[in-house]
């Protein structure tokens, strides 16, 4: 199957296979746990709005504009597919409306917003492009508004090597963190946030494992991906990821993801 990772990075891509895959994360108790930490720190009140940047096919905006029927929600997003399943799903909803444009481009009020939510999205942006993302962000918010982000750290993430040696692990892990554009996005926004003069930063870390069909889709997937576009056979390497996979449904640690949440205030 094609990488996941360069998938969510298309606005083209096939909209069904990604819904289905944020429909199987959604469902993991983790990221339940993590979504409601986020909302608890949005602080949502009446006449409030939020902006979800990378709401996908709408899973959580519809969420939580059922749930907060007094506040106003905008859900962003650069795939046509994703964006149609999401305002199917959200026709009863007179609290939330859909804007189709990468964060970069998109024609949004400056200051227009109180909350910015982010759930595994700016790891996609590598490079410089994650400072200007960041940027574009803090202008979208009002002063006193409120960032409330949830990206991954691939740099932390843990694969066991089973009956391997170590080192086979260690190549999986480098290429995992090859296959996302910032696989440090985790550990490296809170500090970029806080040089941009955001105030009372905070950085709490999450671990979690991850299912049986999320790891096929985010481990097993791009790394046989990766390997079958490289010129050498690695024969150790598809050895242990065909032993993990052949085991992945019983395997007590198939993968450990870390994740970041973090968030910000613009002063003012």
């Amino acid at each position: 199957m094609p990488d996941l990772h360069a998938e969510f990075a298309k606005p083209e891509a096939a909209a069904d296979p990604l819904m289905e895959f944020l429909e199987e994360v959604d469902r993991m108790p983790s990221i339940r746990a993590v979504k409601t930490t986020m909302l608890q720190a949005a602080g949502l009140r009446p006449g409030m709005r939020l902006l979800d940047v990378g709401c996908g096919s709408g899973i959580e905006v519809i969420r939580l504009a059922g749930d907060h029927p007094e506040v106003s929600f905008t859900g962003l997003d650069p795939n046509p597919g994703l964006l149609a399943i999401a305002r199917k799903r959200a026709a009863a909803l007179a609290n939330v409306e859909w804007v189709e444009a990468r964060l970069e481009d998109a024609e949004l009020p400056e200051g227009g917003f109180d909350v910015i939510r982010t759930e595994r999205v700016l790891m996609f942006a590598a490079g410089p492009a994650l400072g200007r993302q960041l940027d574009k962000l803090i202008s979208l918010l009002r002063p006193g508004g409120r960032l409330v982000l949830f990206e991954l750290d691939y740099g932390a993430m843990i694969l066991p090597p089973g009956d391997h040696d170590d080192d086979v692990a260690r190549e999986a892990h480098a290429l995992m963190e090859r296959a996302m554009p910032e696989p440090w996005a985790g550990r490296k926004i809170p500090v970029e946030l806080a040089a941009r003069g955001m105030a009372d930063v905070t950085a709490e870390p999450y671990i979690f494992t991850v299912s049986e069909p999320v790891w096929r889709r985010i481990v097993h997937d791009t790394l046989r991906q990766a390997l079958d576009g490289e010129p050498e056979p690695r024969p150790r390497l598809r050895a242990w990821l065909d032993d993990h996979a052949a085991t992945a449904a019983e395997h007590p640690l198939r993968t450990a993801i870390t994740g970041v949440l973090i968030t910000a205030r613009r002063p003012g």
